[in-house]
C-alpha cells in the first residue's frame, strides 16, 4: 500500500521532564531552574512558586510585573488542604463606569469596544490597582517555609546583573517598541541605546533590583505603602492617572475556598473568581456525557463534541460571569453535573448547531440573548433582572508556572501584565513597570463587567489542580488570552480520558471555540479539517508562530499513578522548559 502525504508540517516536541523529588514547568530555563533550586535547598513547591514567580516577573517583563495580577491554586498534600488565593484585577475607587469614551468597536470586529486613544489600554488611566506582591506575599504566609528575602535573591540578582536576551525577549521587545517609546522611564530600561537589546545583550533592571530588595525584607507594603506607594501614586497624578496611594494601601489578596467540580472520578479544583476556571470547568462536565475513550483521539468525532462541549460553556460564559461581589453570578448553576447532562443531551454527535455565518461573535450574541438558563440550577434565588457581561481581551500576555515537591505539594500559578508590557508605564525609581488592568472591563456602561470603584474584572486565567482518588496527581494552566480554556480542558481530558502523559497531552494537536470561527491546529490532518467543515464548523486553520502560543501555551506537572515519579511539560515552541531533580 503507497502512502500519500500531500503536505509537509511542522511538529516540534520537547523531552518530557521525569524526576523523583520536584519539578517546575515554567516560561524561561533560569526560572526553572531557579525554582528547582529553592526545592533542592529544603524549600516546598509554594516556596519554589514565589522565587520562580518574582524571577519572571524580571526576565519576562512583557508577560508579568511585580505590580500586575494573577491567581494561584495550592494544594498541601500532608494536610489535604485546599486554597485559591486570588490577586486579579481591582479598578481604582476613583474609577467610573463612564471614565473612557467609546467611538466603536474595533477594527478587527472582535466586539471589543474601542476607546478613544486607547486609553484603556495604554498609559497611566489604564492602571489598575496591582496584586501580584501582595498576592505572593499572602501565600508565603499562609504555607512558605524559607525567608522571603531568601526567595526574592534570584530576582534581585538578575534584575541587577542583567540577564542574556534570547531571540524570543528581543523580538518580543522589538514588537512593542512603539509602546515603549510613548514613555521615557520604559524605554530607558528597555531600549537602553535606543533600540531593542541584540541576542546575547544583557538586560540590566537595577532600580527593580533594589524594589525587590525591599519586597523581600518588609513583604507586601515595600510596594503598597510607604516610598514606592508614593512614588506610584505621584506618576498617576502628574500624567491623570486614577489609582491612586489608598487603592494600593487598600488592597488585600483574598484567600478562597477553591470551587470544586468532578470529571470521571477526578477532582478539579479552580479559583472561584471571575476568571476562565469556570468556563474549563463546565466544558469538561459536559464532556463527561461523552465515553471519549472510545473515541479516536483527534478525530473528527473527537474534536466536533470539544468543540460543541466548549461552546456551550462559552456562551454561558458571555452571558452570566462577572464578580459576584458586584452582581449576581450562577456559579453553581453554570457547574451543576445536572445542568451539563442537561445540556449534553442537546448536542448532536453530526451536527454543529452552534454555528452560522452571522456576523457577531459570541459574546456580542450571546451578552443580552442567553442560551441557556442556569439560575434553574442555582441556590440563589433568581435576580429580578441580569446585565451582560463582556469578554476579556484575548492577547498572550501572561505567564504561567506549575510547580509539585518531594511531599506532593502542588502550585498552579498564572499571573499576567494584561497586556504585554502592560500600560507602558514605568515608574522612575522604582523599576515597576504597571499592568493595565483597565483593559479587561467593559468601557460601556450597562454591562455585569462594566467599570466600578474596587471591582474585580472578568479574566481568562485558569490555573487547575487535579486530585485522583484525593491524592495531588496534575497542575495545569497557560498563558494565551481567550484560548486558555479550550487548552487546559484539552490537556486535562487528553491525560485523563486518552491515557497521555504530561508533555504529550501539551503537545497534542488542539482546537479553540472561544470565538465565531473553529480554529483547529494546522497540524490537525486535511481530511480531520473536511470533515469538520461538513458537519458545519466553521473552521478556520491556524499555524502555530514561531514565539508559541497559538492555541495557548500550557504548562504541566503530574504525578505518574503507576510510579509515583513526577512528569512535567511544557509548550515545545518557544522558550518555555521544565526542570526537575
Amino acid at each position: 500500500m503507497k502512502m500519500i502525504n500531500t503536505r509537509s508540517v511542522w511538529r516540534p516536541d520537547k523531552d518530557e521532564v521525569v524526576v523523583e523529588h520536584g519539578a517546575v514547568a515554567t516560561a524561561h530555563p533560569i526560572a526553572a531552574q531557579v525554582g528547582v533550586d529553592v526545592l533542592k535547598s529544603g524549600g516546598n513547591a509554594v516556596d519554589a512558586a514565589i522565587a520562580t514567580g518574582f524571577c519572571l516577573n524580571v526576565i519576562e517583563p512583557w508577560n508579568s510585573s511585580v505590580a500586575g495580577h494573577g491567581q494561584m491554586i495550592v494544594h498541601m498534600a500532608g494536610e489535604g488542604r485546599s486554597v485559591a488565593v486570588d490577586y486579579g484585577h481591582r479598578a481604582p475607587r476613583a474609577a467610573t463606569a463612564d471614565m473612557f469614551r467609546v467611538i466603536g468597536q474595533t477594527v478587527q470586529g472582535n466586539g471589543i469596544y474601542e476607546v478613544e486613544d486607547r486609553a484603556n489600554a495604554i498609559g497611566h488611566r489604564s492602571v489598575g490597582v496591582p496584586g501580584v506582591t501582595a498576592g505572593m506575599c499572602r501565600a508565603h504566609e499562609l504555607f512558605g517555609t524559607l525567608p522571603l528575602e531568601r526567595l526574592l535573591e534570584p530576582a534581585v540578582h538578575y534584575a541587577r546583573e542583567g540577564f542574556e536576551a534570547d531571540p524570543h525577549t528581543c523580538l518580543t521587545i522589538a514588537r512593542n517598541m512603539p509602546k515603549l517609546v510613548r514613555y521615557g522611564e520604559a524605554a530607558r530600561v528597555f531600549l537602553p541605546d535606543g533600540y531593542p537589546p541584540p541576542p546575547g545583550a544583557k538586560v540590566v533592571q537595577r532600580d527593580l533590583a533594589d524594589t525587590l530588595e525591599r519586597i523581600g525584607r518588609e513583604g507586601k507594603d515595600a510596594l503598597h505603602r510607604g516610598e514606592i506607594a508614593a512614588a506610584i501614586d505621584e506618576e498617576m497624578r502628574r500624567h491623570g492617572g486614577v489609582l491612586g496611594a489608598q487603592d494600593l494601601a487598600d488592597y488585600e489578596a483574598q484567600v478562597l475556598d477553591p470551587v470544586r467540580t468532578s470529571y470521571r472520578g477526578h477532582k478539579l479544583l479552580g479559583s472561584p473568581a471571575p476568571a476562565g476556571t469556570i468556563t474549563a470547568l463546565q466544558t469538561l462536565n459536559i464532556l463527561e456525557s461523552f465515553d471519549l475513550r472510545h473515541i479516536a483521539h483527534g478525530s473528527p468525532e473527537h474534536l466536533h463534541l470539544f468543540v460543541e462541549a466548549a461552546r456551550h460553556a462559552f456562551a454561558d460564559r458571555y452571558s452570566f460571569v462577572g464578580d459576584p461581589d458586584f452582581g449576581p453570578v450562577p456559579l453553581d448553576g453554570i457547574l451543576s453535573s445536572k445542568y451539563a447532562r442537561e445540556i449534553a443531551r442537546s448536542i448532536d454527535r453530526e451536527v454543529a448547531k452552534l454555528e452560522d455565518e452571522r456576523e457577531a461573535q459570541p459574546w456580542v450574541a450571546y451578552a443580552d440573548s442567553p442560551l441557556h438558563d442556569p439560575w434553574r440550577f442555582d441556590p440563589q434565588a433568581r435576580p429580578e433582572c441580569t446585565i451582560p457581561t463582556s469578554p476579556p481581551s484575548e492577547s498572550d500576555c501572561t505567564t504561567h508556572f506549575s510547580v509539585s515537591d518531594r511531599d506532593r505539594h502542588m502550585v498552579a500559578c498564572t499571573q499576567t501584565a494584561v497586556a504585554q508590557f502592560g500600560s507602558g508605564v514605568v515608574v522612575p525609581g522604582t523599576g515597576v513597570l504597571l499592568s493595565n488592568g483597565m483593559t479587561v472591563f467593559n468601557p460601556m456602561p450597562g454591562s455585569a463587567n462594566s467599570i466600578a470603584g474596587f471591582k474585580r474584572g472578568l479574566n481568562n486565567m485558569t490555573p487547575l489542580l487535579v486530585l485522583r482518588d484525593g491524592r495531588p496527581f496534575l497542575t495545569v494552566g497557560a498563558p494565551g488570552g481567550r484560548r486558555i480554556m479550550c487548552r487546559i480542558a484539552n490537556v486535562i481530558s487528553n491525560v485523563v480520558d486518552f491515557g497521555m502523559g504530561m508533555q504529550e497531552a501539551i503537545t497534542a494537536p488542539s482546537v479553540d471555540a472561544a470565538e465565531r470561527e473553529t480554529f483547529v491546529d494546522h497540524r490537525i490532518d486535511t481530511e480531520t479539517v473536511e470533515a469538520l467543515a461538513h458537519m458545519g464548523h466553521n473552521v478556520e486553520v491556524v499555524p502555530e508562530p514561531f514565539t508559541g502560543g497559538g492555541f495557548s501555551r500550557p504548562r504541566g506537572v503530574m504525578i505518574d499513578p503507576d510510579t509515583g515519579l513526577l512528569r512535567a511539560g511544557v509548550q515545545p515552541i518557544g522558550p518555555d522548559e521544565a526542570r526537575g531533580y
